[in-house]
């Protein structure tokens, strides 16, 4: 008991720090996976394979991320 209350004016300020990182890293999470986001990158890499500025290859695999991210994130929509 005593330890917590000589550790106070040190404990309460990490609380603090420690629970705006958790609401940072809940946000920086939900702006990844946001499926407009996600919409608009998978519009903008058609256009740039319909420009001729991605190869073929390249096109599909960050396609193929982008629409698993899609999907994880209406996965995690409908839980919710």
């Amino acid at each position: 008991m005593l330890f917590r209350l000589l550790a106070l004016p040190v404990s309460v300020p990490l609380a603090g720090v420690q629970w705006i990182g958790e609401k940072v890293h809940e946000q920086a999470l939900a702006a990844l996976n946001d499926p407009t986001e996600l919409k608009r990158q998978l519009a903008v890499l058609e256009q740039k394979l319909e420009a001729g500025e991605l190869a073929e290859a390249e096109f599909e695999a960050l396609e193929n991320e982008l629409l698993l991210r899609l999907r994880e994130a209406s996965r995690l929509m409908r839980r919710t």
